[in-house]
């Protein structure tokens, strides 16, 4: 009689504390809808990779590339003449965790041109969230180098 009352009490206690919890569940899953409606399309959708040359001087294209890489929420960690690297904050998704990518962007001289090697990196923890970001920053590095 007494071992049935601890599993009783211990069943209520989970449900209390799961109920407990529901609301900040509830909270994550809204904030993380509107994030994404805020946002419209998905940036890193199809993203891969990037290696191109550009017609601008590597020291500009660092520059773009610091911008760009505060555009999209990636704290700068590694800075050299010729690289970048920066990691993306982490946040709860509805199911799995997100951000936590590293990006790198490495610079060579080509003349008066300057290659752009970016790759995205997504690590072990939580890689099923994890998004490619090569292409976005890539992309609104141009955008800066344009304007």
């Amino acid at each position: 009689m007494k071992r049935r009352f601890e599993t009783n009490v211990r069943a209520w206690l989970c449900l209390v504390l799961l109920m407990a919890g529901l609301p900040a569940l509830q909270l994550q899953i809204v904030a993380h809808t509107r994030d994404q409606a805020a946002e419209g399309d998905d940036a890193s959708k199809g993203s891969k990779d990037v290696d191109q040359v550009v017609p601008y001087s590597m020291d500009k294209v660092l520059e773009a590339f610091k911008l760009a890489m505060a555009t999209y929420g990636c704290e700068i960690k590694q800075e050299k003449a010729d690289s970048l690297e920066c990691t993306r904050s982490r946040h709860l998704g509805v199911f799995v965790g997100s951000g936590g990518e590293k990006v790198t962007v490495k610079l060579k001289p080509k003349g008066a041109e300057t290659q752009a090697i970016v790759t995205t990196g997504k690590g072990f923890v939580g890689r099923v969230g994890k998004k490619n970001w090569s292409t976005p920053i890539f992309n609104e590095m141009l955008k800066n180098l344009r304007s």
